[in-house]
This record gives C-alpha cells, structure tokens and sequence, in this order.
C-alpha cells in the first residue's frame, strides 16, 4: 500500500510542479489529493455508499483546484 500511494503520490507532485507549483507546495497538494481519495475509496467499502463518495469527490476536486495555479 505505502508503494502504491507512494507511487500516485510522486506521479502527482510532478503534475502540479510541471503545472507551476513549487516543489514543496506540489508534494503538499499531491499527499492531500492521494490521502483524500485513499479515503473515498476505503469509506464506501465500509458502508457501501458510493454515490456519496462519488459527490465527495467531486466536491474535493472543486475547491482543491483554485489552489493548483501558481502564483
């Protein structure tokens, strides 16, 4: 699982600093984001609500994104 996320994790780093984001700043947002969806996927195992997950999601992505332009 560690070389899973780990793997997602440093894919995503390199997303956001190819996107202009410094590279402490996209290690940052890439943990949250891995972290975040990690959770979105073991939630609805437990209680089989993969609709909430799925709006979760969307939700997560809406106001992460503003964040991911550089400044």
């Amino acid at each position: 699982m560690r070389d899973l996320l780990g793997e997602w994790t440093g894919l995503l780093t390199s997303v956001f600093r190819d996107m202009g984001l410094p590279e402490a700043r996209a290690r940052t947002e890439a943990a949250l984001l891995v972290d975040a969806c990690f959770g979105l996927v073991v939630g609805p195992l437990a209680d089989g609500d993969w609709d909430e997950a799925d709006a979760a999601f969307r939700v997560l992505l809406d106001r992460l994104e503003p964040g991911w332009r550089a400044t």
